[in-house]
């Protein structure tokens, strides 16, 4: 699993926790896993396994496809991940030819009339 998948499920762990007032530990007792884990589960370090992610649909009331990220969550997840790659790759070059290059393929990515899906 991609680790902005993890942060994706971490960050709903997170916010459905806020929601109830539920401290860290309570959840992590209630499904029965260590609090360190869960810090871990919400920070995206790792995925809860399906057994974990039922578990905690019961104790949030809700269905364990609440807890995973859609396909517009994951586009989403896309587009930032590739500007953050766009942006390292840009600071890394050192040639202002080739930093116009870059500037211009941009112009014209942006204006060019896009497809219809």
């Amino acid at each position: 699993m991609s680790s902005s998948i993890r942060k994706l499920i971490g960050s709903r762990i997170r916010t459905f926790r806020k929601q109830k007032n539920v401290t860290q530990a309570a959840l992590a007792e209630a499904i029965g896993c260590e609090v360190t884990t869960l810090g871990r589960y919400e920070r995206g370090e790792y995925a809860p396994d399906g057994e974990q992610i039922v578990k905690m649909a019961v104790f949030f009331s809700i269905t364990p496809m609440d807890l995973l990220p859609g396909k517009v969550d994951m586009e989403r997840q896309l587009i930032i991940d590739l500007r953050s790659d766009l942006v390292d790759a840009i600071f890394a070059i050192d040639d202002p030819r080739e930093l116009e290059k870059l500037c211009k393929m941009a112009r014209e990515a942006v204006f060019r009339p896009q497809k219809s899906r």
